[in-house]
């Protein structure tokens, strides 16, 4: 378990990633074509055409059946990882000698790696294959628009780039406490239980701060961006009502992809942190 980190966990069971993210990346592929498919339905029913209509029932149809199949197997997959892999740690933890307090809290923190595999990189991988999706058909549409989308991305990454230091330093303060709290409860000190829970408390707050400081900063770039395209492409007077609808659709799941990678990197930085503390001697 030295090597324990998330790289290793997903070389190991690759044959069950490759599956579910095949059906991920399928999923994903499905969702991006919306925008332009109910754009399509859009100037079909203006032209008196329902043909638009029934290639949106179809690809409804589609995504149903894709997504049902791969929350079937995800459950069953994920489940046989982690009572493998837990058992393995408990194992560890006792040839290490650990306290019982350190070897509950760190199968506790293990398995927010299962939870991340199955269920935040599913959404990564959407959120990944919409965005590029998204900037392509925006570019499309509205190069424009499309520049202002790449500026924004861009203030994200610094943003998040900045803070990456101190989310890993907060996850480590957290962590460093939970590991005491089995053996704080058994003490039966009720102001060290309080303390305790005190500490944990301010961690928590802390990391929340820092999260919704970021998020605020990004959000007002973002916003721009909605209310530009919105202007840009109404106004640019050759874009069909279709378009216009399909444009702003776009941009809100750019929005949308946007704020959702800062999540999935603050979860990367603590999974981090937590493979450092298993991979402790």
């Amino acid at each position: 378990m030295h090597s324990f980190s998330l790289s290793w966990l997903i070389r190991r069971f690759w044959r069950k990633a490759i599956l579910t993210w095949g059906m991920v990346l399928l999923e994903a592929l499905l969702l991006v074509a919306f925008p332009v498919v109910i754009g399509w339905a859009v100037d079909d029913l203006l032209n008196d055409s329902w043909a638009g209509v029934l290639e949106l029932g179809g690809l409804c149809l589609g995504l149903l059946l894709v997504g049902s199949a791969r929350r079937f197997y995800d459950t069953r997959a994920y489940a046989g990882i982690y009572r493998t892999v837990a058992d393995e740690v408990v194992a560890e933890e006792r040839r290490k000698e650990s306290p019982l307090s350190t070897t509950s809290a760190r199968v506790s923190l293990f398995r927010e790696f299962i939870e991340f595999l199955e269920e935040s990189i599913p959404s990564l991988l959407n959120e990944f294959i919409s965005l590029f999706g998204t900037l392509i058909i925006i570019a499309w549409i509205d190069v424009r628009v499309f520049f202002a989308c790449l500026g924004a991305a861009a203030f994200t990454v610094v943003v998040y780039g900045l803070s990456s230091g101190k989310i890993f330093w907060l996850n480590q303060g957290m962590n460093d406490e939970m590991e005491r709290q089995v053996a704080v409860l058994e003490s039966g000190d009720r102001p060290a239980v309080q303390g305790h829970f005190n500490f944990l408390t301010r961690w928590q707050i802390r990391m929340s701060d820092l999260e919704t400081w970021n998020y605020s900063f990004i959000w007002l770039a973002l916003s721009a961006v909605v209310i530009y395209t919105i202007v840009a492409v109404a106004t640019s007077g050759t874009a069909t009502m279709g378009q216009v609808v399909a444009a702003v659709m776009y941009v809100f799941g750019f929005v949308e992809a946007t704020l959702a990678f800062p999540l999935f990197y603050a979860q990367l930085v603590r999974l981090r942190e937590i493979a450092s503390r298993l991979a402790r001697d």
